[in-house]
């Protein structure tokens, strides 16, 4: 793929993820996006197909740039210290994702497409989480009794929530340095070994 046609394929992929976010998938219409994103709607089905696999390449690429996907990046070894970077991460990437968490909040429930294609996005990054937290198992570092899966469903629930709770109902608390610090603390003291 060509440069140009990369850079329009992200742009659409972008401007899709506004739209979807700001008036829900059934709502932005393929011509819309198009307009927005200032290509013909031709040139997005080109790209994509079907307004469905947009969503599909939307939540791709969300994923792919995503907390799970570039998480171990940062990571130095220091279990507290990583997990604190963890935490950074993912409140940095849910704050500048909201619009595809809106989406999935608002209309998953209702088009079992779109809860398709969120729980295998959902169920990748779920999964890359557990294998640090398996990792950690295996040095020692993490008491052996806890579940890999389970700490990364806990690990997003603790610093994934607050996002959702500030960006909804518009508190303008954004979790600050030192709460996010209290919350690693509890979460590094109740998994150490």
């Amino acid at each position: 793929m060509s440069a140009e046609a990369s850079d329009t394929r992200q742009r659409i992929i972008d401007t899709a993820l506004a739209l979807f976010g700001q008036i829900g998938f059934a709502r932005a219409t393929t011509r819309a996006i198009a307009a927005a994103a200032e290509v013909n709607e031709v040139t997005l089905f080109r790209h994509f197909g079907s307004k469905k696999q947009l969503l599909a390449a939307c939540v791709a690429s969300f994923n792919d740039q995503g907390f799970a996907a570039t998480f171990t990046q940062n990571l130095t070894g220091d279990y507290a210290h990583d997990i604190l970077t963890m935490a950074q991460t993912q409140i940095a990437g849910m704050l500048a994702g909201f619009d595809l968490v809106r989406l999935l909040l608002c209309d998953a429930q209702e088009m079992p497409d779109l809860q398709q294609i969120a729980a295998v996005g959902a169920q990748g990054n779920t999964a890359r989480v557990a294998d640090y937290f398996r990792q950690q198992i295996d040095a020692g570092v993490v008491r052996a009794d806890l579940d890999p899966l389970a700490l990364a469903q806990a690990f997003d629930s603790l610093f994934s929530w607050p996002v959702v709770i500030e960006k909804v109902l518009a508190t303008g608390r954004t979790p600050s340095d030192q709460l996010i610090q209290q919350w690693v603390d509890l979460f590094v003291q109740g998994t150490r070994s």
